[in-house]
């Protein structure tokens, strides 16, 4: 299984990184929307971990490109907001998960396709 994590905390996206790594998959980390966008273009994702606090847009900005690209790849959010604009955004656009930062390993893990 292949993921790609987009977070502009480099920190987050090193120890998301590591939490799949070590559970098998191989992983792909942007900090940027354009550059992740790229990345959808040229690889095939079943699951995708994005930031919405980004320096060039939000994580949402991307789900169109994912749909297009890899339409039954799951989707979870990782932020510190939360608020309502943010679930019901989620909702709209079919996020499978919404995890809110400070997060766990454990909660990481347990959104990962058996």
């Amino acid at each position: 299984m292949r993921a790609l994590i987009v977070d502009d905390e480099e920190d987050i996206g090193l120890m998301v990184s590591r939490f799949l790594e070590k559970e098998g998959l191989e992983v792909d980390y942007a900090d940027r929307v354009v550059k992740a966008r790229d990345l959808i273009q040229s690889s095939e994702y079943e699951i995708f971990f994005l930031d919405l606090n980004l320096p060039d847009g939000t994580g949402f900005d991307l789900m169109a490109d994912i749909r297009d690209h890899s339409a039954d790849a799951r989707v979870v959010i990782i932020s510190a907001y939360d608020g309502v604009f943010e679930n019901r955004k989620a909702k709209e656009l079919s996020i499978n998960h919404f995890i809110k930062k400070p997060f766990t390993k454990k909660q990481v893990l347990e959104v990962i396709p058996s």
